[in-house]
């Protein structure tokens, strides 16, 4: 979907991977530079996408875990950077089975996300 619907350009991302290897500074000016319009707009097809998928799997798949061709063809689209603060999540992912990489968005581990976000975007709004 990021590459089809051509959203590094109307997102005006400089960069193509997770933003896993982005720290302090370098996330508030990445921040700074989204197009918000187009990136809800990338939001918004993701979840419809997903949403999509996730009906039509049956609970067998659901207890699939990710095969390593699937893993490599990952690797090959480089969203995922090779430094070492985000390498790893290639490892993490692909350690899942369907079912718990759907249950992910819902954990602790995105609510980090957000309180990080939240800030940025406070950080940002008292910079101005």
């Amino acid at each position: 979907m990021f590459f089809s619907g051509s959203y590094q350009e109307r997102i005006h991302s400089p960069i193509i991977t997770t933003g896993n290897e982005l720290v302090k500074e370098q996330i508030a000016d990445f921040s700074k530079q989204l197009n918000l319009e187009e990136l809800y707009s990338y939001i918004f097809e993701v979840k419809d996408s997903t949403e999509k998928i996730i009906r039509r799997l049956s609970f067998e798949e659901l207890r699939k875990k990710i095969s390593e061709e699937r893993k490599e063809c990952l690797k090959s689209l480089h969203v995922v950077s090779e430094d070492e603060n985000a390498a790893w999540l290639i490892d993490y992912w692909c350690g899942k089975d369907i079912r718990g990489l759907i249950q992910m968005p819902f954990s602790r581990h995105w609510i980090m996300h957000i309180e990080a976000g939240l800030r940025i975007k406070n950080r940002i709004k008292s910079a101005k």
